[in-house]
C-alpha cells in the first residue's frame, strides 16, 4: 500500500510580505517556478479591506544546471 509523501511546503522565496505602509519584502520581488504558488502576507491599515498589487515588469530565466527543467505553459496560482 502506497503511503503519501511529506506535505509540500511553501518556499520562503515565494512569499511577498506587505506592511500597512505599502512597503514590501523582498524588495526585488519574488520568484515563482513553473506551476508554483506565490504567497502574499498583508498587514492592512486600519479601515482598509483591499490590497491592490500592480504588476510591473515580468522577467523569466532558465533553471540552473542540474535542476529539473520545467515544461512549457502552466498557470501561476496565487494563494492567500
Amino acid at each position: 500500500m502506497a503511503r503519501p509523501g511529506p506535505a509540500k511546503t511553501q518556499d520562503a522565496s515565494n512569499e511577498l510580505k506587505i506592511d500597512a505602509n505599502g512597503n514590501y519584502t523582498p524588495s526585488g520581488g519574488i520568484s515563482i517556478n513553473n506551476g508554483g504558488v506565490a504567497k502574499f502576507t498583508v498587514a492592512y491599515p486600519q479601515s482598509m479591506t483591499v490590497c491592490h498589487i500592480p504588476i510591473g515588469p515580468i522577467t523569466f530565466s532558465a533553471s540552473k544546471e542540474g535542476e529539473k527543467r520545467p515544461g512549457t505553459g502552466g498557470t501561476v496560482k496565487i494563494a492567500s
